[in-house]
């Protein structure tokens, strides 16, 4: 008989377990869903690539902190990719700069006399860029080029220009699936990088060799 009753407490205990977790995943699932009621769905994907004075620079991603951090709108971002995919809870999150800021980094362009500082948190560390900071002998500063694909034609096209605010770096690429996004390049350094040639991302490198995007001047 007390084995019985012994059963009976346990099961009876296992049961309120039971239920105390499935009303407890009920409850957030219901609280998500009225949390993201009113906010706007985004599905994009924008490239970047970052260089200081010649060098390539990549930045370290923490996954599990993406999950986390900023409703996990970035927790399927690569390095040199971000893609947002989730509600925006807060109208900075379109801003790359939440991305960066997500992974440990910093871009800022201060107004209105554009001087810039890059926080880049590296596989190897923390590296710093000031405006002023010398590239081989030069002064540098940051110089932002907005490499913007137009679904507007078939085949898509690639529209190319400096930007010079930072609310311009903008995830506004809302296709509703992931296709060759926008490309953003960040070069510090001094002003006649300008006139080399602009580096694009790999991902439009290989679109305009299939033929699924074309330049445009």
């Amino acid at each position: 008989m007390k084995l019985i009753k012994n059963h009976i407490y346990k099961f009876g205990i296992l049961s309120f377990l039971a239920a105390l977790i499935i009303y407890i995943s009920i409850f957030f699932v219901l609280k998500n869903k009225e949390q993201s009621k009113g906010m706007e769905k985004l599905l994009s994907r924008v490239d970047y690539r970052i260089f200081a004075c010649g060098e390539e620079i990549f930045l370290k991603a923490d996954e599990e902190d993406l999950k986390i951090k900023r409703n996990g709108l970035f927790a399927r971002s690569k390095s040199g990719k971000v893609i947002a995919d989730g509600f925006i809870a807060s109208g900075d999150h379109v801003l790359l700069s939440s991305f960066f800021e997500a992974v440990g980094s910093s871009i800022i362009e201060y107004a209105p006399d554009y001087k810039s500082k890059l926080y880049l948190q590296t596989e190897e560390g923390v590296r710093e860029f000031h405006s002023g900071d010398l590239c081989n002998g030069k002064k540098a500063m940051l110089h932002v080029i907005h490499h913007r694909v137009e679904t507007g034609t078939a085949p898509w096209s690639i529209y190319s220009r400096i930007i010079w605010k930072e609310k311009d770096h903008v995830l506004t690429n809302n296709y509703g699936e992931v296709p060759p996004g926008d490309c953003f390049i960040f070069i510090f350094d001094s002003e006649d990088v300008l006139e080399r040639p602009w580096p694009r991302c790999a991902s439009h490198e290989e679109a305009l060799s299939t033929g699924e995007l074309i330049l445009e001047k």
